[in-house]
């Protein structure tokens, strides 16, 4: 049987969170598109504009999901989509 091994998420993945933006849904109306904009449970709405283009990981980080589990909290987006303030976004190295 063989061992686990502990790691950092750091020596895994980098984190994007910085380059997230959250738009509100009036903002959201005036941008209409066909790029997801994804929010802590998955995506949310469409836009047209785009942030991330590649395979990330999707981690929720607030919100009513996180208790009742209603979807995964933890999610692939890949292509290229917009991410608002309420996932961490992860690249893998």
């Amino acid at each position: 049987m063989s061992e686990w091994k502990e790691f950092f998420i750091e020596d895994l993945a980098d984190f994007c969170n910085s380059k997230r933006i959250p738009l509100s849904s009036m903002q959201r109306a005036g941008k209409k598109g066909h790029y997801p904009y994804y929010g802590a449970s998955g995506i949310v709405d469409y836009v047209d504009e785009y942030i991330f283009d590649g395979s990330y990981i999707l981690i929720s980080e607030d919100g009513e999901n996180l208790k009742t589990r209603k979807t995964p909290i933890a999610f692939e987006a890949s292509g290229q989509f917009w991410v608002n303030n309420h996932a961490h976004i992860l690249k893998a190295k």
